[in-house]
């Protein structure tokens, strides 16, 4: 006669093997339905970097091509050419200019308030 003590171990062991390959089945089964969702995930953030680096590239040309255009300018017309342009602008639109350093004197104050 086989004693009870090694058979209710025998058959703990088995429920436990059996415990865990249902485990490992399941995890498989979550891991096989995961993967398309983290693929489409993973392809999403993919498109997303490229927009954004194409965004940026272009706002990046952008900016240097007018940093050489105030470049260009301030070297052909020197300081004497910009003042001289200010004044023409403003005796063109006197009325915005006003209102314009209003605007800027307006904030300025508010700004020291604080």
């Amino acid at each position: 006669m086989v004693p009870i003590k090694d058979y209710a171990m025998k058959s703990s062991e088995a429920s436990v093997r059996q415990a865990g390959e249902r485990v490992t089945e399941q995890a498989e089964e979550l891991a096989h339905s995961i993967s398309p969702t983290v693929a489409s995930a993973a392809q999403t953030i993919q498109d997303t970097l490229r927009r954004t680096q194409n965004s940026a590239s272009a706002a990046m040309g952008l900016a240097a091509d007018c940093l050489d255009t105030s470049t260009a300018y301030l070297s052909n017309r020197g300081m004497v050419g910009v003042v001289e342009d200010v004044e023409t602008l403003i005796r063109r639109h006197p009325s915005q200019v006003l209102v314009l350093g209003v605007s800027v004197g307006y904030l300025l104050s508010r700004s020291r308030q604080r």
